[in-house]
Formats: C-alpha cells, structure tokens, sequence
C-alpha cells in the first residue's frame, strides 16, 4: 500500500468527512447502537484539515510561491461563498432579531470567533484561515528537516499544550482551531511521504498500529465520561482512518459510491457552509416537512437538498470566476517572501 492513494482518494475522503460532520449535526435523529459513533462525526474537521495540508505542503514543495501570494489564492478559493452564505444568512437572523446589525462586522472581519456576538457565524473560516497561515512555513520548516516524524510529534504537543492552557484558564471555547494543529502537521508529513511515492512498511503499520490503539484508549476514557475532549483521540486515528477508507474504496467494486463521495467531497465546503447556517435551523424547517418522529424523512430531505445547494452555489461561484479572472502578467519580478 502506497501513501499516494491518500491523493488519489482525496475527494472521496472528503466526502466521507462532509458526511461524518452532517451526521454529527443531526443531533436529534435516532440512529439506534450508531448514536455514540455519531457523535464523533466531528472529527469529519480533522479529516479536512488534514487533508488541506498534505495537498497543499505537496503544492508549495514543487513550486516557489511567494507567502502573500498565497495566501490571496487560498482566500480567493473559500471568502467568496463564505461572504455570500454568511451574508444571507446574517440578514436572515437579524430579521429575526437573533442578531445585531454589529454582527455583520464581526462575521465579515471573521472575528466572530473570538468575540463571540449575538448571531455569529460559525467557526470553521476563521480557523480555515488560520491553518492556510501556518502552512507555509511549516511544510518549509519540515523541507529542512532531516527528523520530520520528530517534528510532527513536536508540533502536535505544542497544539496540545496551547488546548490545554486555553482549557485550564477558563477559555475551552476557543480550543477549536488548536485542536488540529496536530492533524495540520501529520498533513504537511504526509505530503512529503506522497511525493517520496513512499510505501507503508512494516515500521508505518506499527507506528499507525499503535496510534489506532491509543485513540481507541482515549475513545474508551472519554465514552467511560472520565474525560469531556472527544477530540484528543483525532491525532491518533485520522490518517489510519484514512488509509483505511481508500484501501476499501482502492480493492473493492464501489464505483457507484465512489463517484457520490467524489461528488459531495469536490463541493465540500459550500455544502458545509450551508449545513451550519440555514440548515441548523431544523426548528424553523421542520414546520414546513416532518412527517415521522425519528425525523429520519427530513433528514433525508434536508441531506439531498443541502448537497444540491451546495453544488449549485459551487458552480455558480466557479462560473463568475472563470468571466472576472484577469490572466496576471508573466514577467513582473518576484516580491516578498518565497517558500522555498
């Protein structure tokens, strides 16, 4: 097995965390002996952090891109349908009055997060946006290193260290974005593995081996309610969560779910968008369909519709930037600081 189907499958494993996170939001809707399985679903963030870094340490390793560059790229990529669902769903709770003409600030300076106003957007930009900042020197901090493995560990503690000051001095909710420091790093890791085409030997089984049992350890401590933080076991089972999947995807006849798993996965993050701003209002929606108890119907419903929105808003983002795209001039000098 080659760390390279983690390329390959990308699309599908995002579709598999897009699910995951779904799933985890549709607290109310019985799923029988796969309630407690549910409630891990967020951990569908860490899937796409992680795989955000490896592409994108495999993207800044083949070619020089300057820092500031960079980071209008990335922007370009995720502001333009954040501003517009944010927007819409900004006005829609202040018609409401669930939120302050102020939060339209907060919301669109994406410091909601840590002011914390009435009708704030949910948290996941910001963090976005801090991850796409420390990327680039990470990936060229580990293209220096000879001990890359070493320095993943490292970072990983610093993320968990920072979590737990945050926690001990009263501000757990602020601990999100520094939750995935270390799934960030294992990203960058695994970026360089693909681009070594390295295989998995006998020391990664056992290094990915051990990490599964301890997450599993950790699962167990939590599920036992000697721990309130799910969220500790994600470092340890992300990337065997992963290569799991795409070994099941790689060896079995799943085209059918392969190609929907692509489908939500390329459209991952405008259907996120959308599953956290208007079809949280499961309140409000359920007035107009709910015809069973368990809720299983609107979910169904809700489910499709969230994904055919989040196509259509992807598509039509798409289409107005490929007309406003202004081919940028080849021969202007370089400026500023480049990730070598």
């Amino acid at each position: 097995m080659n760390y390279s189907l983690l390329s390959k499958y990308r699309s599908e494993l995002m579709g598999v965390a897009m699910l995951s996170v779904m799933l985890f939001h549709a607290s109310d809707m019985d799923l029988g002996i796969f309630n407690g399985p549910r409630t891990l679903g967020f951990g569908g963030v860490d899937i796409f952090v992680l795989l955000s870094a490896m592409g994108l340490a495999m993207s800044l390793t083949r070619r020089r891109q300057e820092y500031g560059a960079f980071l209008i790229r990335r922007a370009r990529r995720v502001l333009p349908a954040y501003y517009l669902v944010m927007a819409a769903y900004t006005l829609a709770l202040l018609v409401r009055k669930q939120a302050t003409v102020s939060a339209f600030f907060w919301n669109a300076t994406l410091l909601q997060y840590w002011v914390r106003p009435q009708g704030r957007f949910n948290w996941y930009m910001t963090g976005l946006l801090i991850w796409y900042a420390l990327i680039p020197p990470l990936t060229a901090l580990m293209g220096r290193s000879r001990h890359r493995a070493a320095l993943t560990v490292l970072i990983s503690a610093a993320g968990i260290a920072v979590c737990e000051l945050l926690y001990r001095d009263g501000y757990w909710y602020y601990m999100d974005p520094f939750f995935r420091l270390p799934v960030l790093a294992e990203g960058i890791l695994l970026g360089f593995l693909i681009l070594e085409d390295r295989r998995l030997g006998a020391r990664d089984y056992a290094v990915w081996g051990l990490c599964v049992a301890a997450g599993a350890l950790w699962a167990l401590v939590w599920l036992k309610g000697w721990t309130v933080w799910a969220a500790y076991m994600f470092p340890f089972t992300t990337v065997p969560a992963c290569l799991l999947i795409c070994l099941v995807l790689d060896r079995l006849p799943l085209g059918a779910l392969r190609r929907c798993l692509r489908f939500v996965g390329e459209n991952s993050l405008e259907i996120y968008l959308l599953n956290v701003s208007f079809f949280s209002e499961t309140g409000l929606l359920r007035r107009f369909f709910d015809p069973d108890p368990g809720h299983y119907a609107y979910y169904a419903a809700s489910f499709a519709l969230n994904i055919l929105l989040g196509w259509a808003l992807h598509r039509a983002i798409a289409l107005v930037g490929d007309r406003l795209r202004v081919k940028a001039p080849t021969n202007s000098p370089p400026s500023g600081h480049v990730i070598k």
